[in-house]
């Protein structure tokens, strides 16, 4: 709650206060956020571990990125997927799922 103080003590420059907080999360995305895109979980845990520091996150995913596009891993990264056919088959999963979920019940 420190709006209201802020306010209080400097009035309407407290707006410049949020402002500047709010432009600093730009460059702290570009340069803290690396791109992920068609890289597994592991693949990203595994490039904060070998980071030697935090400046060089985005570099090393990028290179990481680049290396699994030339080996041929990147197949679709940046396209938009069939968003029906994606539907399709989530709903035939949660379909088998409710089906070995159902009781099974004897007749004797």
């Amino acid at each position: 709650m420190t709006t209201p103080i802020g306010f209080a003590s400097l009035g309407w420059k407290f707006y410049l206060v949020w402002a500047s907080v709010a432009v600093s999360i730009i460059p702290s995305v570009y340069f803290f956020y690396p791109e992920t895109t068609a890289l597994s979980v592991e693949e990203i845990d595994k490039i904060f571990i070998d980071a030697p520091n935090i400046w060089s996150i985005v570099g090393l995913a990028e290179s990481r990125r680049r290396e699994k596009k030339a080996r041929g891993g990147l197949e679709g990264a940046g396209e938009i997927e069939d968003f029906e056919a994606a539907k399709r088959k989530e709903e035939q999963l949660e379909q088998a799922l409710a089906e070995t979920r159902e009781p099974k019940v004897h007749h004797t």
